[in-house]
């Protein structure tokens, strides 16, 4: 946050990094009735607006901009985290599912550490801004290759959840 925007509060660190997670959750109860690929189509048109917002409040080094492209972005994660799940949990018999979910978490955090710590070597080498905008780049092009499988005839008969 200090870099990016130039604010050194840990009161506004901690509060975008909890803007991010309760819209996340907020999106997962709002899109909790709709269908499994609904949620994901959602969630990977939201993610890429909200990245743009936050490399545009980086550059800008605007709090507030970077701020609501982290509301957008959380909008994103939960919405396409609920459509995620959705979507693999009916693939499983019941008593398949427990281990199915610790799959798919571990897969997870590893999506998100992995390139996590690529990120922080790199940012040693090429600084954070240009780091920052590698990997925004790199989680925009991913969120809109999602989106355009999505919206494929196929997508809507394997997303088939209500």
């Amino acid at each position: 946050m200090r870099t990016a925007t130039g604010s050194d509060s840990n009161l506004i660190g901690g509060a975008t990094v909890a803007a991010l997670t309760v819209t996340g959750a907020l999106m997962i109860f709002t899109m909790r009735n709709r269908p499994a690929v609904r949620a994901l189509q959602l969630g990977a048109s939201l993610l890429p607006m909200g990245l743009v917002l936050i490399l545009l409040g980086v550059h800008s080094a605007s709090l507030s901009l970077f701020f609501l492209g982290t509301l957008v972005a959380g909008c994103g994660f939960g919405s396409g985290f609920l459509g995620a799940v959705r979507s693999l949990v009916p693939l499983a018999l019941p008593h398949e599912r427990a281990g199915l979910m610790a799959a798919y978490y571990v897969l997870s955090y590893l999506a998100f550490c992995l390139p996590a710590l690529l990120a922080g070597h790199l940012s040693r080498n090429y600084g954070l801004l240009a780091t920052t905008d590698g990997y925004g780049a790199i989680l925009i092009v991913l969120a809109v290759g999602a989106l355009l499988l999505s919206l494929r005839p196929a997508a809507a008969k394997v997303c088939r959840v209500p």
